[in-house]
């Protein structure tokens, strides 16, 4: 029987131990981490992001109010209505004449604003054989509406009876208003 020989010595039987049949001992490795790590940024991460950034309280949406808008208020200018010369339409026969009539006239209105007009109220004013203003000017306002750059023409305008001595009428325009 053969002695077994390092049974006094321990390292020579820790070798003994250690030997594997068939080549080498191997020892275990190191497991990867890795992945242990980026599993735990990533719950770090969500966990921060909902310390950090709570979800804000549904907000309320009021309904929009507009502000009313302004109202461009369009003051035009009597000069901006151009009034053609009135055409007397029933002078009398004779200068003479014993009865006093309506005067009838017609003329024609030009609105140069870039907007409609309307409310226009005209003068007419009578002259005798020198020019000479004569008492009794009436002022009518016509509410009909003139387009924008438009004209109208107005016939058979009664201007109220005028004076015997009236050689001469005349048209002024006094006011005018936007329509609307």
């Amino acid at each position: 029987m053969q002695k077994h020989q390092g049974s006094g010595n321990s390292s020579e039987m820790h070798r003994y131990n250690a030997q594997v049949a068939g080549g080498g001992a191997s020892m275990p490795k190191q497991k990867s981490n890795t992945i242990a790590i980026i599993v735990s940024f990533v719950l770090l991460a969500v966990i921060m992001a909902y310390v950090l950034y709570e979800p804000a309280e549904p907000e309320v949406v009021a309904p929009k109010v507009e502000a009313p808008k302004e109202k461009i208020s369009l003051s035009p200018v009597a000069e901006s209505i151009v009034l053609t010369e009135p055409l007397w339409m029933n002078p009398p026969e004779d200068i003479n004449m014993v009865e006093v009539e309506d005067m009838v006239v017609k003329f024609k209105m030009t609105n140069h604003n870039t907007y409609p007009v309307t409310g226009i109220t005209v003068r007419f004013s009578f002259y005798d054989i020198s020019g000479v203003d004569l008492e009794g000017a009436q002022e009518i306002t016509f509410d009909d509406i003139i387009e924008a750059s438009g004209e109208i023409s107005l016939d058979d305008i009664v201007v109220g009876q005028y004076p015997i001595e009236t050689i001469k009428v005349k048209g002024e325009v006094l006011s005018v208003a936007a329509a609307e």
